[in-house]
């Protein structure tokens, strides 16, 4: 099969277990979290299994400053899901590949799932779970480098661990590197984190803002799952997406590629009208600097990419608006959205020409992440 022919699966997961964190330096061996069953909980009968990280129960599935997600994966939900625990875990490579060929995947880009969440405020123990991530992956993934692809995490509150990271993980053959869309309360555009801007730039790796609870406050602020989803877990991405372009990153790194992942894309064009709306406006012009162009210019340059969902009523118009070549289309397996479908439903759709299909489901994501 030709490069031209693959089907590349931008975005989906891995869900951990205890054999990642065998990989934890000695020293933090002791430390390492453990998965515990709590049954019968109300509402969440199902969800009965959890990480004790330093104390603390995870993921916190009530009251302000809840999330979900579903590792560790011997809960009776993984249970239910249509893949294997050794699938999901990727504890057997080949299983994971037997639910790609059924889905029509070629390739995969692997993303964490504990991640997605803040696992600890202690920066050193946080640069060590996913320096233990990594390695693992690495190694995982290694056995099928043809068809298993990873993005290193990094700690992006630590910038110069992040920096040491990231040089370490693109040796060890990371496709590139994932953060969410703010480095705890401090938006990506700040000063302090240029040094890993630049050296994202100098290693030729993208940077792949994912969807995650990654602001504190926005974190709080939810009481429910169904506010974590909607909003905790999404806006990080939009308040990434602005300091991209708006907080001139673009201007500054003119190499850099940066990919929006999991949150879909029918929010770009309501975000982009706001910044273009505003920029035009003098306040902004004092006290901080702008961007060189209009935010909408930029989207066009080829250095802005996003995953899409299948079923997004909107999605001609982004195409219109970003650009057939910046769209990639993904399954997000194993977890609980995952669509093995995502790509025969897009195939269907007769509102998308199949050249625009084609770039979707290979071609961007090849040139995006540089398979």
């Amino acid at each position: 099969m030709s490069q031209a022919d693959l089907i590349v699966d931008a975005d989906s997961h891995v869900e951990e277990t205890p054999a990642i964190w065998e990989c934890l330096d000695a020293a933090y061996q002791e430390r390492k979290p453990i998965p515990v069953r709590i049954d019968n909980l109300p509402g969440f009968a199902k969800r009965n299994v959890f990480w004790v990280v330093e104390g603390k129960i995870l993921p916190k599935l009530w009251g302000p400053g809840a999330v979900l997600y579903s590792t560790p994966p011997y809960s009776g939900y993984a249970q239910d899901k249509p893949f294997t625990l050794e699938s999901q875990a990727l504890l057997d490579v080949e299983a994971r590949l037997k639910d790609m060929d059924r889905a029509g995947v070629d390739v995969q880009v692997l993303y964490p799932t504990c991640f997605l969440d803040t696992v600890t405020d202690d920066l050193a123990f946080e640069g060590a779970l996913m320096r233990a991530y990594n390695t693992w992956m690495a190694g995982t993934c290694g056995q099928r480098p043809d068809r298993l692809k990873w993005t290193a995490q990094v700690p992006l509150r630590d910038v110069p661990e992040a920096i040491r990271e990231m040089r370490r993980a693109r040796d060890l053959g990371a496709v590139g590197i994932a953060i969410k869309g703010t480095a705890g309360e401090k938006m990506l555009h700040y000063q302090e984190l240029t040094p890993f801007w630049a050296e994202a730039e100098q290693l030729g790796l993208p940077v792949c803002v994912h969807v995650g609870w990654s602001h504190p406050g926005l974190k709080q602020s939810c009481d429910t799952i169904y506010g974590a989803l909607v909003l905790s877990f999404t806006v990080p991405v939009l308040m990434g997406f602005f300091s991209v372009i708006a907080g001139g990153l673009l201007d500054r790194f003119p190499r850099l590629k940066v990919g929006f992942l999991e949150a879909g894309t029918e929010w770009v064009p309501y975000l982009i009208d706001r910044m273009d709306h505003y920029y035009g406006s003098s306040a902004i012009r004092y006290g901080c600097p702008r961007p060189a162009r209009r935010p909408s210019d930029y989207l066009r340059d080829g250095r802005v990419y996003f995953t899409c969902e299948a079923d997004e009523r909107l999605l001609p118009q982004v195409v219109a608006l970003v650009g057939e070549g910046q769209i990639m289309a993904s399954a997000d397996m194993p977890h609980g959205e995952a669509r093995e479908e995502s790509f025969r439903e897009i195939r269907e759709r007769a509102d998308l020409g199949e050249r625009v299909k084609q770039k979707m489901f290979g071609e961007n994501a090849i040139r995006f992440y540089g398979l």
